[in-house]
């Protein structure tokens, strides 16, 4: 079902926006272990304590300024945006512009054109985090040596990219199931926006707390893993979560009409 031609086809079409997503990864968590030194740290903290809210939570320690800043903020953001540009472009955009007709033209079946899509997706998700976790290690070695617990940090890591694979396969499904790339959009990246949104509100007030139980966000949770607390149960579901979208995309796309 996997062709090569294809899937270099894909790497180069999509090179340039992993370049940007993944370049600003690498940077941010650059600054992180090299500018959050444990004495900022400590300064910050103290400042934080007598503000009437602390929007930085824990940051008594760089593993836990990583799990809560990086991890639940600059990383979330920016994989969600390369998923939702990503997603929408596998299959929707080629679709709507006419594009599809061209490689299904060719000896593509859908099932190989959606499964290469597949690996493909998966890969560059692998890539990206596989990479967050050398640079960020490496810098940390540099700059803090033994200030971060690396297998903490590579669940972490490894953990945020389940996640992420996760949301991509929502997105990707979202475009197998529309030929118009605008209604991909609307339900991709609507729905991973409004489980963004109900994230960040259930965490702001008690009485949003409910909200927490409607987002698959929660699911992957950071202060269970430095804490040592139960996290594989979550994880499992998100894999088993990305495996079914990610099923059903092909499914949907194999079956449905398309405007060849």
């Amino acid at each position: 079902m996997f062709k090569k031609s294809l899937f270099i086809r894909l790497v180069k079409l999509n090179l340039k926006v992993f370049s940007i997503i993944a370049g600003a990864l690498s940077l941010l968590i650059v600054i992180v272990m090299s500018v959050f030194t444990p004495e900022t740290m400590q300064n910050i903290a103290q400042t934080s304590m007598d503000a009437p809210v602390n929007p930085l939570g824990d940051i008594t320690t760089l593993i836990a300024f990583v799990a809560n800043q990086y991890f639940g903020n600059f990383v979330l953001i920016f994989a969600m945006i390369y998923s939702i540009i990503i997603g929408n472009k596998l299959i929707a955009e080629q679709v709507d512009k006419g594009s599809m007709a061209f490689h299904l033209s060719t000896p593509i079946t859908r099932t190989q054109y959606t499964f290469t899509s597949i690996i493909f997706f998966v890969l560059s998700l692998v890539v990206m985090f596989g990479l967050i976790f050398v640079v960020g290690y490496g810098v940390a070695e540099l700059v803090q040596p033994g200030e971060l617990p690396v297998n903490k940090f590579f669940i972490l890591t490894l953990g945020s990219l389940v996640l992420n694979l996760a949301i991509s396969s929502i997105t990707f499904f979202a475009s197998c199931l529309f030929n118009r790339s605008s209604y991909s959009l609307a339900l991709g990246a609507g729905l991973t926006v409004f489980f963004y949104a109900t994230n960040m509100l259930s965490g702001m007030n008690d009485s949003l707390e409910f909200l927490r139980n409607v987002s698959i966000i929660t699911l992957y949770d950071s202060t269970a893993i430095i804490q040592n607390g139960s996290y594989g149960g979550q994880l499992f579901i998100l894999v088993g979560l990305s495996l079914l979208l990610y099923f059903m995309g092909v499914v949907v796309f194999k079956r449905k009409d398309l405007p060849l």
